[in-house]
């Protein structure tokens, strides 16, 4: 996957969104609830000022907050802004997403200079995004 390239960017703000965002409820199949676990662990880790982490269940695969789905995973452009759309077009979305949080705890985020700490870098453009995501499929 190419640096910059809308998946890339997409999955890096869902890295963010799993990183930071608070009463997080991930549910997983069972085959990736403990790789998972291992991210909660890795994230205890690089974040100890944090205090709460997502809770991980078993189940089809979705993350949740207290005010709804953080992301869209259907084919059709939701109508929720606040949502990260994601259509089926990320077929491998489970370990590119593990894969991305990863990346972005080991550069130090979320205080890392650069790898997207809001501070840094321009609020995320859903809007954008959505556009994106159109013409690439034209």
């Amino acid at each position: 996957m190419e640096e910059n390239s809308t998946r890339w960017l997409a999955l890096r703000e869902a890295g963010r969104r799993i990183l930071v965002e608070e009463n997080l409820t991930i549910i997983v199949p069972s085959d990736h609830v403990e790789i998972w676990h291992r991210l909660i662990l890795n994230m205890a880790d690089s974040m100890p000022q944090r205090l709460q982490f997502p809770l991980i269940k078993e189940g089809i695969f979705s993350i949740s907050n207290g005010e709804g789905e953080l992301f869209s995973f259907d084919s059709h452009e939701p109508s929720e802004m606040a949502s990260l759309w994601l259509p089926n077009e990320f077929p491998h979305f489970l370990d590119e997403v593990l894969q991305m949080c990863s990346e972005l705890l080991l550069a130090g985020y979320p205080g890392c200079s650069g790898c997207g700490y809001r501070e840094d870098e321009t609020q995320w453009d859903e809007t954008a995004h959505r556009n994106r995501l159109k013409n690439s499929a034209e």
